[in-house]
């Protein structure tokens, strides 16, 4: 059986369905550390320290060969025989034993194998834990073995900690402040998760701050979280884009401003965040005049083709690709170009480029936003 997180109870014995081996896998480690502590204490009481064990596939285990060739040539077992050794042990005046492995991913295939065909070999007793661990670009997910993944979908339970949506997240803050005993406006939902992500470590953060903040006010507000949450750089980009298709050249000043003299970001890093809002924003205006709305799927759009980038279409989901398109709809096409001829001409005035007049960078972006609002 497979299930997502975020299904489970959040308080009470998690369902194992009389599960021995358990995986929990996903990119959201926050979320596999908590379910993991669950199920220990679930499984064991806690002073039962005699019957658990941990091990992670990362370190060296001590007198455990490393490959199935060298366990044949030293006469010592593999990593599997390890694992399934533990798993096997009865308890200690107990009611079961518990192994824990962490990164588990990282057992080389032939041992995921050998487990995989002794897996009905465990007392029914005892439960075994395997965590992938974290990847390095914190997305695309570790992946066990097929082959040993495919049995314990169908004889144990798989618990997939991948990373939220923007809709569960949302349903996610609503129930954990609604256990505390309070509510969040729907606006502030938006806001809290356009500036933080999905990512549950920092969710949690912020939401408990926001809790301890309103104390007996019950609801969190919009203006509460406008004034406790950090504003993102990229939201930030976004005001300046709505400010320039609104032609608003006083508040377009005002938030590059913000970003450099409050947020302390650099004009090395403004301008490619510039240059990457106008590239959505012309991507986002091809799909509305092939007929794609916001909040529909844009891989699904007739225009779609026509997108250079096919790796941008996540992007124009949620609350993104409204604001997008609200910006695309303010802009002709004509604007758009000149807006790309104004960002080449920035480019080249904060460079030592020859026969161009050099600028400092600031003023380049200054003088940037000065024309990017009188675009028609």
């Amino acid at each position: 059986m497979k299930i997502k997180h975020a299904q489970l109870a959040k308080h009470g014995p998690i369902g194992l369905n009389n599960s021995i081996w358990i995986l929990i896998q996903g990119n959201e480690t926050h979320q596999k550390r908590i379910v993991a502590e669950r199920l220990r204490e679930q499984l064991l009481s806690g002073d039962d320290a005699f019957n658990l064990d941990q091990l992670d596939a990362n370190d060296r285990w001590e007198k455990v060969a490393d490959s199935f060739d060298q366990a044949k040539r030293d006469k010592i077992p593999t990593r599997a025989d390890k694992v399934l050794s533990l798993a096997q042990a009865f308890p200690f005046l107990g009611s079961g034993r518990v192994l824990i492995l962490k990164n588990a991913h990282l057992l080389d295939t032939d041992s995921q194998k050998k487990i995989a065909l002794q897996i009905d070999s465990i007392p029914s007793m005892n439960h075994v834990i395997l965590i992938t661990g974290e990847s390095e670009d914190n997305k695309k997910p570790q992946k066990m073995a097929s082959a040993l993944e495919t049995i314990i979908e169908k004889q144990g339970l798989i618990i997939d900690c991948s990373s939220l949506t923007e809709a569960e997240a949302a349903i996610w803050v609503k129930d954990t402040l609604h256990t505390w005993g309070q509510t969040i406006e729907p606006a502030a939902v938006d806001i809290l998760i356009k500036r933080v992500g999905t990512e549950l470590r920092r969710l949690q953060i912020e939401v408990d701050k926001l809790s301890l903040m309103i104390g007996d006010a019950k609801v969190i507000r919009e203006a509460d979280v406008e004034r406790m949450t950090p504003r993102l750089a990229e939201e930030s980009v976004f005001r300046l884009a709505d400010a320039i298709s609104d032609r608003n050249g006083f508040q377009a000043l005002n938030v590059l401003h913000e970003l450099m003299e409050v947020q302390f970001e650099t004009p090395f890093r403004i301008f490619p965040m510039i240059v990457r809002q106008f590239r959505l924003i012309w991507q986002v205006k091809i799909l509305l005049e092939h007929g794609w709305q916001p909040n529909s799927p844009a891989d699904r759009c007739p225009g779609v083709d026509l997108i250079p980038d096919q790796a941008m279409l996540a992007q124009f989901s949620g609350w993104m690709g409204r604001k997008l398109a609200n910006s695309a709809r303010k802009m002709t096409w004509e604007a758009l170009t000149a807006a790309y001829q104004a960002m080449l001409e920035c480019d080249m005035a904060s460079k030592a480029i020859e026969g161009v007049p050099r600028q400092d960078a600031e003023l380049a972006l200054e003088i940037l936003c000065a024309k990017l609002v009188t675009l028609r």
